[in-house]
């Protein structure tokens, strides 16, 4: 079973309620701007700070959001998809 986790120089921060990533290092030399995350995106973002199954991870969404396991896979493959296309996995 394949396993993602966070790769990268990133601090992330919550100002005036929201989530942001502030790429640091190399990675700023990689990506421009701030990331802005939503609640559960920052769950995941969190949980990826170690190795982490998509079941661990989908596991995690439904533990904590009232959700069904569809949402929550799909919700998780379009981050975990967005993470990929920013070289962060």
């Amino acid at each position: 079973m394949e396993k993602y986790q966070i790769k990268g120089d990133l601090v992330s921060r919550q100002i005036a309620g929201e989530h942001l990533l502030i790429p640091t290092g190399a990675t700023a030399l990689q990506l421009t701007g701030i990331i802005n995350l939503s609640e559960s995106a920052m769950l995941l973002y969190n949980l990826l700070q170690t190795e982490r199954t998509e079941d661990e991870l989908v596991s995690a969404l439904l533990d904590e959001y009232d959700t069904d396991r569809e949402t929550a896979q799909a919700d998780l493959s379009a981050f975990l998809g967005q993470l990929r296309e920013l070289g962060l996995v």
